[in-house]
């Protein structure tokens, strides 16, 4: 075992004591035919010299020495020479003696400056100067050793026997400090137990934390267990955390193994932390598990069901988005990682920097592995205070959910194979909402929902203002909806002449509505023939609103196409068949009033009824796609019936603060720091009952086709 400042334990410096007073009063004996010589001369060499060096390093200063010993060795050192003064070579007499005054003036002067409770100004100055020649002069080994060597000198000469043999002793003692006999005196002592001791507890952090003391060279990684012995008798293996150096001590931090020792090992100090036996390596600890699940902390204080914080133990292996789990009695619930900060604690009385992450509570997956397996289910409590934290491998979670073929497949977890999908198109009608910054990757992923509505049977109509649908779906033949070019024209300018026109302008209006009204013929019309149709050219509808100027223009049309889709859905629900209505560049179409400038009562009411339709097209199976840059410009009244929300990254504060709303805090404050092709989704078009981070796969044709 080790003592409590991880040197050496104190029996070893005693037995070495012990031998070596034996020895001394041999020589004595030897030299002098007393065991406790009385004569003057003898004295200072065998009592007041030998003696002193041998009780100083070995029971009174083996670790170091203070100012105040310093002063008490010179005053001893002087007051041992006072009785030999004029015996011999007075010269040398007064070069050690003024040697040993001039060490405990400055110790008394060190120690007396020192003595205030605050030491500033000059009497840190003194302190400063003072300390370290009194503590490095002053140390019992150097300075008796001075007046023993002095002694043997003096009074034996420089070629006697006597001399040879005290300098032989005083030599093989000095050098038993710098050989560590100590250390190797308690090795062979506790090798015989089976186990060398490294360290003693000295803070236990209920229930698997344990913060030690260690000897110097103790190997203290992850790779190195060691074995605690408790003090109620049980023995448990401990996994290296961390060290921190404090003042000439190592403190290190571990993680206590749940499971017992099985090979207990007898003879065992309580409270103290040992090496391995040799032969003895299979442990039964929870490094990791046979699917490659690693240990990257333990979890902190202040956690909470839907969340834990956990210390990070490998800063390098954590990352936004990360799984990870840890165990909750017998079950293994999934968390993802979500936020990270810096904390600073008190290690003894020096302070200890480390890092936490957040992670939000994703839930436990059934361990049946059958169909049914869709995704994580929530569960009803956290771990225990200092539990493991685990991060699976890149591989990690290959089928372990069932993704059915009426599912799509949004991507996978960051970093693992575990799959994320949703019955989109069996849950289009609570509608959809993808929000992004430009370049996010929103188009694409609507893109791959539309097709897949398509392929369930669904019909898409898009609304788009980009251009770019026809273009990058050629391939699903896609039925131009859209109302000619001409006539978008002739609406535009009507509207313009309504609104310059004389007082009421009742010609203008006039001429608006009969223009409004052969619009909505053309357009009922080709709806109909689209929705009826039973041919595969007639799966994707468009309208493209790119060639109309006049934003009350682009509402107009948009409530025209919108009013007549729900109408065939109301009054022919046979004959209807299920529509996925997609709006690029919702805050066009769908625009909240008071952040795009429409104060006039014509383009309010239109925005308003818009919504309306929107809303009621749940009743009749018309689902709702919007995608969007910005909550702050699109109808709060649209987006907050939106079931299911795909958020990109995005930075603005009113995006934050609706999804805040949506997803909770924790996802949102990761909205911001999303890497390229992220996403936070939560709603009832994904397999998940919390929100979760996404990783879109990365689909180089995708960016060449949108490039163009």
């Amino acid at each position: 075992m080790t003592n409590k400042t991880g040197g050496p334990p104190p029996w070893t410096r005693v037995t070495i004591l012990l031998v070596s007073l034996v020895a001394l009063a041999a020589l004595a004996r030897l030299i002098t035919g007393a065991y406790l010589p009385s004569g003057t001369k003898a004295s200072l060499i065998f009592q007041n010299a030998l003696l002193l060096v041998v009780l100083g390093s070995a029971l009174l200063e083996h670790r170091f020495t203070k100012p105040a010993d310093s002063a008490v060795n010179g005053l001893m050192g002087a007051i041992t020479l006072l009785p030999v003064y004029g015996f011999q070579t007075n010269a040398t007499w007064w070069v050690v003696f003024l040697y040993c005054a001039l060490v405990f003036m400055m110790a008394t002067i060190c120690v007396t400056v020192s003595s205030a409770a605050t030491v500033t100004g000059w009497r840190k100055r003194l302190a400063d100067i003072t300390y370290r020649p009194a503590v490095v002069l002053g140390k019992s080994r150097l300075l008796f050793s001075i007046v023993f060597l002095y002694g043997v000198t003096s009074f034996y000469g420089t070629h006697s026997d006597q001399t040879a043999i005290l300098v032989l002793f005083w030599g093989v003692f000095i050098a038993i400090w710098p050989l560590g006999l100590p250390d190797l005196l308690a090795a062979l002592s506790t090798s015989k137990a089976g186990a060398a001791a490294v360290g003693k507890v000295v803070r236990t952090d209920a229930p698997n934390i344990i913060h030690a003391e260690l000897r110097s060279r103790t190997n203290w990684n992850q790779s190195s267990v060691k074995l605690l012995q408790q003090g109620d008798g049980k023995q448990r293996y401990v996994v290296p955390l961390f060290s921190q150096a404090k003042d000439d001590q190592i403190l290190g931090t571990g993680l206590c193994c749940e499971a017992d020792v099985k090979n207990y090992i007898s003879g065992l100090e309580p409270g103290y932390l040992y090496e391995r036996p040799s032969g003895k390596n299979s442990i039964d600890c929870p490094l990791g598990d046979k699917d490659g699940s690693t240990l990257v902390g333990f979890v902190e204080r202040e956690s909470k069901i839907g969340g834990i914080r956990f210390q990070v133990w490998d800063p390098k292996a954590c990352r936004e988005g990360m799984l990870v789990w840890s165990n909750v009695g017998d079950a293994r619930v999934y968390y993802q990682i979500t936020d990270g900060c810096t904390e600073e604690e008190g290690l003894e009385t020096d302070k200890h920097g480390y890092q936490v992450a957040t992670a939000s509570q994703l839930g436990a997956l059934p361990s049946d592995k059958s169909d049914s397996v869709k995704g994580f289910e929530k569960f009803p409590w956290l771990p225990a205070m200092n539990a493991p934290v685990f991060a699976a491998t890149d591989g990690f979670g290959k089928d372990m959910v069932n993704i059915g073929v009426a599912d799509f497949n949004y991507g996978y977890v960051p970093g693992t194979a575990l799959g994320v999908a949703g019955s989109f198109a069996d849950a289009l009608e609570y509608h959809t909402a993808i929000l992004g910054v430009t370049g996010a990757g929103k188009t694409e992923l609507a893109f791959g929902l539309l097709r897949h509505a398509i392929e369930q049977g669904t019909k898409v109509i898009c609304i788009d203002l980009t251009a770019k649908y026809e273009g990058r779906l050629s391939d699903l033949k896609p039925f131009n909806l859209s109302v000619s070019p001409e006539s978008s024209a002739a609406l535009g300018q009507k509207i313009s002449e309504v609104e310059t026109g004389t007082y009421g302008a009742p010609t203008e209006k006039k001429a608006l509505k009969e223009h409004a009204g052969k619009l909505r013929t053309d357009v009922e019309n080709h709806l109909t023939d689209f929705l009826k149709s039973k041919e595969d050219d007639k799966k994707l509808g468009i309208i493209t609103l790119n060639e109309i100027s006049n934003s009350k223009a682009t509402l107009f049309i948009t409530e025209l196409y919108m009013t007549c889709l729900l109408n065939f859905a109301r009054d022919k629900p046979d004959e209807c068949p299920r529509v996925l209505l997609v709006v690029e560049e919702a805050h066009t179409v769908m625009p909240e009033p008071s952040t795009m400038g429409l104060g006039d009562f014509d383009s309010r009411g239109l925005v308003a009824k818009i919504a309306q339709i929107a809303l009621q097209g749940r009743k009749y199976h018309v689902g709702l796609l919007v995608i969007a840059q910005r909550t702050a410009t699109v109808s709060k009244t649209v987006l907050t019936q939106c079931n299911t929300i795909i958020s990109f990254s995005c930075f603005d504060d009113t995006s934050l603060g609706f999804l805040q709303n949506f997803f909770g805090k924790a996802h949102t404050e990761s909205i911001p720091n999303l890497q390229f092709l992220q996403a936070v989704i939560f709603g009832k078009g994904v397999n998940s009952q919390r929100p979760i981070i996404v990783q879109i796969p990365f689909d180089q044709k995708k960016k060449e086709a949108s490039a163009q």
